[in-house]
């Protein structure tokens, strides 16, 4: 029987360490500072977390986690787990919200061991995890420089999810609130991933992982549309210490154009979209202070129907009457 035990930890712990333009006033300074260095990634760290569960879990219970990952990829039979300040029952929860737990057919927990099924034969668990891996490169590497700021990264991706992806418009299944693919996506990444298409969470989680391969702290949130009545998920990411919400989905590609009238928006703009968030704090239990998104600085793309990178710190954007610009991050402002 093929089993990992969490004596040889350390090794598994290094999986954490990875055009006429016209000029809008800006209602904002730029940042304080651009770090730079933001180097393209390399490979897919698996374990990566999101800042709640970074805060709420200890270093011995990373291990585990890790671990628990490890075994899940290497399709070990069991893992025998040494948490601290967490369950293994709740390390096994956090596993459910990877993009790959769906390698897994069952799980289940005894005393200290993780037992696991599988749903795949070992050639196609790894021919699919290949293939996400490169997804995933793709989009977290979208465009990527050494120069690049905060910012242009998170333009990037945004730009790699929405440009790439299109809503699956047959189909009509699993919009509902309660719908458990809005906390656990299941195998909802890989399609979205291998197909180029899905519905809201898709867009959502694999925007808000490839945005934590780039070190930039997300999550995905879901509440109710009521104009439309389903439910919807989108994501929170935090840039230059405010958090800001965007909706991948919404802004998806259209007339071979990806926008940005939904990026950045703060909490009122996202009640005027007629969403309402489901409680967060109920879900996730520590790590966040002030989660609103106040900060409204963004409000000068709210017209920008079309975008895309040009090169530096510089991106095309175009509103609705087509009126071009080029907007520097640098600056955050738009230039002439």
């Amino acid at each position: 029987m093929k089993k990992i035990l969490l004596a040889p930890v350390l090794a598994v712990c290094l999986l954490f360490s990875a055009c006429s333009v016209g000029t809008p006033v800006a209602n904002t300074t730029a940042p304080t500072e651009s770090p730079a260095g933001y180097r393209a990634v390399t490979a897919v760290d698996h374990c990566v977390l999101e800042p709640d569960d970074r805060e709420r879990l200890s270093d011995r219970d990373k291990e585990a986690y890790a671990l628990l990952m490890e075994g899940m990829l290497t399709r070990a039979d069991s893992v025998t787990l040494d948490t601290d300040t967490v369950t293994p029952d709740e390390l096994l929860e956090l596993l459910r919200e990877s993009p790959y737990y769906f390698f897994l057919s069952g799980a289940e927990v005894r005393g200290n061991d993780v037992h696991f099924s599988y749903a795949y034969t070992p050639e196609k668990q790894s021919g699919i995890l290949a293939f996400m891996d490169d997804e995933f490169l793709r989009i977290a590497n979208h465009e990527a420089a050494l120069e690049d700021n905060e910012l242009d990264k998170i333009l990037k991706i945004y730009l790699a999810v929405t440009h790439t992806m299109i809503y699956d418009h047959d189909r009509t299944d699993n919009k509902e609130l309660g719908s458990p693919l809005f906390t656990y996506p299941g195998d909802e990444i890989y399609k979205a991933l291998r197909d180029r298409k899905s519905l809201c969470y898709g867009f959502a989680y694999v925007l808000r992982f490839a945005l934590l391969q780039r070190g930039i702290d997300c999550f995905c949130e879901y509440g109710l549309c009521t104009a439309h009545g389903d439910g919807h998920e989108w994501v929170k990411f935090l840039y230059d210490g405010e958090w800001f919400n965007c909706d991948p989905a919404w802004d998806r590609v259209s007339d071979n154009y990806a926008k940005l009238v939904h990026f950045g928006k703060t909490d009122r703009e996202r009640e005027v979209d007629t969403l309402i968030p489901t409680d967060f704090a109920s879900y996730h239990t520590a790590g966040y202070a002030d989660l609103s998104c106040t900060d409204d600085r963004f409000f000068i793309f709210r017209d920008m129907t079309r975008f895309s990178y040009v090169t530096g710190h510089r991106f095309f954007m175009a509103d609705r009457d087509n009126k071009e610009y080029i907007f520097d991050t640098e600056a955050f402002s738009f230039i002439d």
